[in-house]
């Protein structure tokens, strides 16, 4: 009797800790819920991410969108324009929530570009700039709400800081090149929120 109780204390504590185990990995950053498959480029978590120059260059949503578009998608940061941090000031027409990013879409002069905000809960303890991308998630859910899982028009302006990057969607709110503002790394809210 001793050894059959033993024994199912043992299996009680192996299941225990497969599910506690199980629970860890699922609530680590991970591309599923955190981005897809550009989620390292877009959280700064990449392999070269110490090539990007997190002094941000002024430039504006036209000159984004005047870029050329490179012929394939790029999965590393190949051209210059993703090792670079950019700033823009712009407006933001709309928000929403894809599953733990918030994106912003940036006009000006009936110019678009995309923009993302990833959750805190993305962020790898080795993503560079890592306390900025935190500071800009809760600066913008604190003045501007937590935007909800489909476009929402917002109308604020700000200053916004990001690091280059491209992406496959197209259409209304993302620039026609694929260019993109991704990570969002600072924010600076002129007129428009709370």
């Amino acid at each position: 009797m001793k050894r059959v109780g033993v024994i199912g204390l043992l299996a009680g504590l192996l299941a225990a800790t497969v599910v506690s185990a199980s629970l860890a990995i699922a609530s680590r950053p991970n591309a599923a819920s955190c981005g897809g498959a550009a989620w390292r480029l877009s959280t700064l978590s990449d392999q070269d991410r110490g090539k990007v120059s997190l002094t941000p260059r002024k430039t504006t949503i036209g000159a984004l969108v005047a870029r050329a578009t490179p012929p394939l998608l790029p999965r590393r940061r190949t051209t210059p324009f993703q090792r670079q941090t950019w700033e823009v000031i712009a407006q933001i027409a709309e928000v929403r929530l894809v599953g733990s990013v918030i994106h912003l879409s940036l006009s000006d002069d009936n110019t678009y570009v995309d923009a993302t905000l990833p959750a805190p809960s993305c962020l790898l303890t080795t993503a560079r700039a890592r306390s900025s991308m935190i500071r800009t998630w809760t600066r913008f859910t604190s003045e501007c709400g937590r935007p909800a899982d489909h476009n929402q028009p917002l109308g604020a302006v700000a200053y916004v800081t990001g690091v280059g990057g491209w992406t496959a969607a197209r259409g209304h709110g993302f620039a026609p090149n694929g260019a993109t503002l991704s990570p969002v790394t600072g924010l600076r809210i002129v007129a428009g929120c709370r």
